[in-house]
């Protein structure tokens, strides 16, 4: 594992007292299970920290032990901490208004993997190499010489399986398998955690799933599907890998999800297969991630949105 910060990382967090963890707007089960057992391995290190998080996540998340340690930022006025640590956030503006808790003065430790990263820490534990932050913070604790338990297990496991859907991504090494089987050994359910992911979805999901599928259009020779959700719609489920559905079809190379979060206010998911970068087509629109998995916002109609977006696959494909 080349991770050539792991050892400033770890004098971080011998040098600290009270940490702020947080990650980024509408945190994932990546970003939120790095920050659980980040806080686990903090109080075996004899150090106070409070997870603070731009939003609250939704139910989905509330099946692991932890759900009750994460906070949303306060309003008014707030003291500055010390030392934060940011998992799974390519820059800090993704992390919300939880930025009103970092000041010039704070101590900043970033744990990524994005290929976007800015690396705006005092310390950035970063490699475009790993799977998943939680896959960094495992190995962050076994460089503070820290015994992972079960439940720290699990959160790091849990983070792992989100982040590599079920280790079929690009990013899932020959490692990535090997740090699973390590969490699973000290105690990660991995059946339990797995039907929690994938097979946990309300009525409503699986009914917006269908809506979803439904609106499907395919460009470009068959070559990119289109998906869309409308404003209606939204709040009776959740359509987080809704955008999957559109690489099952034989020849897709990249899918997209438009999500009307807002009248006119469009969150786009984007996926991909084989050679297709969508992080070049998000980052035409000020967004990023990964070269198969990105996303990014755009506002006006449908009409305006999808055509911003064609315009931007189809330079990609050509």
């Amino acid at each position: 594992m080349n991770l050539p910060e792991l050892k400033a990382a770890s004098n971080f967090l011998m040098g600290g007292d009270q940490f702020l963890l947080t990650s980024h707007v509408n945190s994932d089960w990546d970003g939120l299970g790095g920050c659980i057992a980040l806080k686990l391995l903090l109080e075996k290190l004899g150090k106070k920290s409070t997870i603070v998080l731009h939003d609250l996540p939704n139910e989905f998340y509330r099946f692991l032990d932890g759900w009750e340690l994460i906070t949303q930022v306060p309003e008014g006025q707030i003291e500055a901490a010390s030392h934060a640590v940011v998992l799974d956030s390519p820059n800090i503006e993704r992390i919300g208004d939880v930025v009103r808790c970092i000041s010039e003065f704070t101590q900043i430790l970033i744990i990524d993997h994005h290929q976007d990263t800015d690396p705006f820490g005092t310390v950035n534990l970063v490699s475009t190499e790993v799977s998943s932050a939680c896959e960094i913070v495992y190995h962050l604790s076994l460089a503070c010489d820290l015994e992972i338990d079960a439940t720290m297990a699990a959160q790091l496991y849990t983070g792992i399986l989100f982040d590599t859907g079920g280790f079929r991504y690009s990013l899932t090494s020959p490692e990535t398998f090997e740090v699973a089987a390590a969490l699973v050994r000290k105690g990660a359910k991995l059946d339990y955690i797995a039907d929690q992911l994938f097979n946990n979805k309300t009525f409503n999901s699986v009914k917006l799933i269908g809506r979803a599928v439904d609106s499907m259009e395919l460009h470009f020779d068959d070559r990119a599907a289109l998906l869309h959700l409308a404003y209606k719609n939204l709040g009776k489920g959740d359509p987080e890998d809704i955008v999957n559905y559109g690489l099952l079809v034989r020849g897709v190379k990249v899918a997209v999800l438009m999500r009307e979060e807002e009248r006119g206010r469009y969150r786009v998911s984007l996926r991909s297969r084989d050679e297709v970068d969508v992080r070049a087509i998000a980052s035409r629109f000020g967004g990023g991630g990964h070269t198969k998995a990105s996303g990014c916002r755009l506002e006006g109609d449908l009409a305006t949105v999808k055509r911003k977006l064609l315009e931007a696959i189809g330079s990609t494909l050509d």
